[in-house]
């Protein structure tokens, strides 16, 4: 689970902001929505959702996670030389533009150990790296990578034991990336790296979803189908067809890894075809491009949603209730939310437009956060950060945003846009 996470200069974030699930005042709101990876002492949100006007930054808060990501488990392949993608600094600044891209993550990970870790990078290496962790209530460093650092000069903690530690790397490998996949590493730093490898999970809006981890698991794929024919789709069960393909025909770019090609013509020669009945109730199968955008989207989300309860991990989602009714998405919020089914501290990160699950029944007040651009930066905040005596648990939260109170909506000069647009006689407009 994440506790905090703190993003500094990364796409239209300048400042440096903190996304905070970590439960301060646990009190007497919705105490189920909090889980407790570590005991009773460290309360962690399990949902998040962030609401904000359209540009204001809330996609790039989630793909800050992912550029996070790809630096624990990518870079570690970059050759000498090579540019480090996810370098994508704040622009409408000369000073920040020039400036290191920082991130920082403090988060629990499946094995019930606390970490901390924190990078900071330019396109061409990485400045700053350390990674830390919790034996006990106090943090022991276990790697500590300054800017002159290089493979030889990298300090190791008293901590850090049980494998072979001093591994070389470029300036523009991240040390955990390097170290994490390698199988003498010790195991501290190879459970981090497979924490964000495999247990981070995320979808975009436009993204599509690799089925290639659960196809054939036939317990998670009957999950998937069972998900589907209990939210009233109309859809009874899902099967696979297998396609011919000419995988001779199918031209990758050069630098295609050869597991990714695998991966890619294995879910190619797999059609997904959706069972439903007819009026005869004759089990009629349907191709994916007929079903609904709803279905379609939860179809995506299913396998995600389903991995990341069973094995404890962080699902994120870029925009939740696209093309699904509000109550899909407080059906995937309620799942994650309920102790019942989530059972494994897993999280849910989600933007959304959605005011209605903006509401007391479904959230506490640290679980809304809202981004607002300001000078062109976004900034991050939460609904707990308002006045308690007046933002009460109970309140109308979804109203009260609607009017304006909170901020982080669309600022729109409707008579411009008439001026512009009115019809003038006799002349130009």
């Amino acid at each position: 689970m994440i506790i905090d996470f703190t993003i500094t200069n990364f796409r239209s974030i300048r400042d440096e902001l903190t996304l905070s699930l970590f439960v301060d005042n646990p009190g007497s709101h919705l105490p189920e929505n909090i889980a407790y990876p570590c005991g009773p002492r460290l309360g962690v949100l399990k949902t998040a959702g962030l609401y904000g006007a359209n540009a204001s930054g809330k996609s790039n808060v989630l793909l800050a996670i992912e550029a996070l990501q790809w630096i624990i488990h990518v870079s570690g392949s970059l050759k000498e030389g090579e540019q480090i993608a996810c370098y994508e600094p704040f622009l409408l600044s000369e000073k920040s533009k020039k400036s290191a891209v920082r991130f920082e993550v403090e988060f629990v990970a499946p094995d019930g150990v606390r970490y901390g870790y924190r990078v900071a990078f330019t396109q061409e290496r990485i400045l700053e790296e350390q990674l830390s962790y919790y034996p006990s209530a106090k943090s022991a460093v276990l790697f500590d990578r300054a800017t002159d650092d290089t493979w030889e000069t990298i300090r190791f903690g008293g901590l850090f034991t049980g494998g072979k530690k001093r591994l070389p790397f470029f300036p523009n490998n991240a040390y955990l990336s390097k170290a994490g996949n390698s199988a003498d590493a010790p195991e501290l730093v190879r459970n981090v790296y497979n924490y964000f490898r495999n247990h981070v999970l995320r979808l975009g809006l436009n993204e599509e979803a690799h089925f290639d981890r659960w196809i054939d698991d036939k317990v998670m794929f009957d999950k998937v189908s069972s998900l589907l024919s209990f939210v009233d789709a109309g859809v009874n069960g899902v099967a696979v067809r297998e396609k011919d393909i000419d995988a001779k025909s199918i031209r990758f770019p050069d630098a295609t890894p050869t597991h990714v090609q695998q991966a890619i013509l294995r879910q190619m020669k797999r059609e997904f075809l959706f069972m439903h009945l007819s009026d005869t109730k004759k089990t009629e199968l349907f191709e994916l491009g007929l079903e609904s955008s709803g279905t379609r989207r939860l179809f995506k989300l299913a396998p995600l949603i389903v991995d990341a309860l069973e094995t404890g991990g962080v699902l994120i989602v870029d925009e939740l209730d696209s093309s699904m009714h509000p109550f899909m998405a407080e059906m995937i919020i309620r799942l994650f939310n309920d102790p019942e089914v989530n059972v494994g501290s897993a999280q849910l990160l989600f933007s959304t437009h959605n005011i209605s699950l903006m509401a007391p029944e479904h959230f506490r007040r640290d679980q809304v956060w809202f981004t607002e651009k300001i000078g062109g930066a976004t900034t991050l905040y939460s609904l707990g950060d308002f006045d308690k005596k007046k933002v009460k648990p109970e309140s109308p939260f979804n109203r009260w945003y609607a009017e304006g109170r909170f901020g982080a909506v669309p600022k729109i000069d409707y008579r411009g846009i008439v001026q512009k647009l009115k019809h003038y006689e006799g002349g130009d407009a």
